[in-house]
């Protein structure tokens, strides 16, 4: 019976663990304009901050995990103390027990009732080895948060500093024309959040109550420092300078795509072999495509605007990404298309540790009770089976939809994780035996006493 219930808490956990991941992989979009460093939390700022500290995102998504590791070192010791412990305190009582079936027979409440009371007054309890992985599941759900909103955080900015660079060589090389400098300014236009249409006359009251709203300020230019608000009149004035001569206008807009793509050559994030870290090491490109829907957007990582909502984003807010996408893509990736982000050597390699992990922990369970009598049920085994087919399979998918940052997570936790199990063995072993051999010893010393 209390084999079959280690079974059943196990795979409560792991489906708590896998609806877990699904509710927090669906949730609100966070908006493109609004969405700041206060929507970060605690874990996410965190990450914010070594991320600074150390400079690569690769790199310190390899020190958190290490940090994290260390933190939940205890917690560890701990799991692996009350598991062990509770295996030998069963493997003790089990004569006590086949007495208890032999003496009720047919009457199982009445014998599972003895059981218990056993179980109470030896101190079994597989709670005890239960409560550090519920708490160990949580705690990666607070750092998967972390990693998540910083990784969305970043997405936001990076786009918006290629807009910003975009959008300001584009303008500046339009305003130092002189056949066109005069009909970018008048064609400057805005429209507010109430989706009213001002033109240049009515730019500066409009710009007044923003202001008064506490919502931006005004630059060298008087144009408002507002997002919204810049990128529309920046793209109300290219529109009008378009109109007066396209041809010259787009061959300006050349010359701020190359902008674009230097700027993103000397900022993105890159790791080892993957070209860029907030996409998958797989064949992914190393910049998103902007629309995604369906089966691909909810479970294949879809487009940017599956992810961020972009409502107010100024109009035709595709075309402008998918400009800036081309001159990202231009020249990188391993096909030279943008395409093919990483070698899908981390997805793989979670997979691999994944099995290696689990292995290693069965292996070192069975060396534990050499010499034991253990017999495996049929419910003990099929969990097993589950469990090692299971979770590689779930790393692999999130190695292969997630960004290389996570799947860096994945491979540096299993291999932390690895090291620990064959380095914590003897200790905690020792440990485990150590506190039996005080409790018999108290147990025999108070019957003494009693029977004097």
């Amino acid at each position: 019976m209390k084999k079959k219930t280690k079974s059943v808490l196990i795979l409560l956990v792991l489906a708590a663990f896998c609806l877990g991941m699904f509710a927090a992989c669906n949730r609100t979009k966070p908006d493109f304009f609004s969405y700041s460093e206060e929507d970060l939390g605690v874990m996410g700022k965190l990450v914010k901050l070594m991320h600074g500290w150390i400079g690569n995102y690769g790199w310190t998504v390899v020190v958190f995990t290490v940090f994290l590791k260390i933190l939940m070192l205890p917690l560890d010791i701990w799991q692996r103390y009350a598991s062990r412990k509770s295996s030998l305190k069963m493997q003790q009582i089990q004569p006590i027990m086949e007495s208890i079936d032999r003496k009720y027979g047919a009457n199982t409440q009445r014998a599972n009732e003895e059981k218990q009371k056993l179980y109470k007054k030896q101190g079994v309890s597989m709670l005890s080895s239960c409560l550090p992985m519920i708490v160990s599941m949580v705690i990666f759900f607070i750092m998967f948060a972390g990693l998540r909103n910083y990784s969305t955080y970043s997405s936001i900015t990076n786009f918006q500093e290629l807009t910003d660079v975009y959008y300001q060589n584009y303008s500046q090389s339009i305003k130092n024309d002189e056949t066109l400098s005069d009909v970018y300014y008048n064609g400057i236009d805005f429209t507010d959040d109430k989706g009213n249409f001002h033109h240049q006359e009515g730019y500066n009251e409009v710009a007044a109550k923003y202001i008064a709203e506490g919502r931006g300020d005004t630059d060298e230019n008087g144009e408002l420092t507002d997002k919204i608000a810049r990128l529309n009149s920046q793209s109300a004035g290219i529109t009008a300078a378009i109109k007066k001569d396209e041809n010259k206008v787009l061959e300006l807009e050349q010359g701020a795509l190359a902008a674009v793509k230097t700027q993103y050559d000397n900022n993105h994030e890159s790791w080892l072999w993957i070209q860029n870290v907030w996409q998958p090491d797989t064949w992914a490109p190393i910049m998103q495509p902007y629309a995604g829907s369906g089966f691909k957007s909810q479970f294949l990582g879809g487009g940017f605007s599956s992810v961020i909502d972009m409502t107010n984003y100024p109009n035709q807010g595709q075309t402008v990404y998918d400009k800036i996408r081309d001159a990202v893509m231009n020249g990188n990736g391993y096909n030279g298309r943008g395409g093919w982000n990483g070698l899908m050597i981390l997805p793989f390699a979670s997979i691999g540790l994944s099995f290696l992990s689990m292995f290693i922990s069965q292996h070192m369970e069975r060396k534990n009770r050499k010499g034991e009598v253990v017999e495996q049920n049929q419910q003990q085994k099929v969990t097993n089976r589950t469990m090692m087919i299971i979770m590689p399979l779930m790393m692999a998918w999130f190695g292969f939809i997630y960004t290389g940052a996570f799947a860096i997570y994945m491979v540096v936790n299993y291999t932390l994780s690895i090291i620990s199990t064959v380095a914590l063995r003897y200790p905690v072993e020792k440990m485990v035996l150590r506190r039996i051999s005080k409790d018999e010893t108290k147990n025999r010393s108070g019957k003494a006493k009693y029977m004097r």
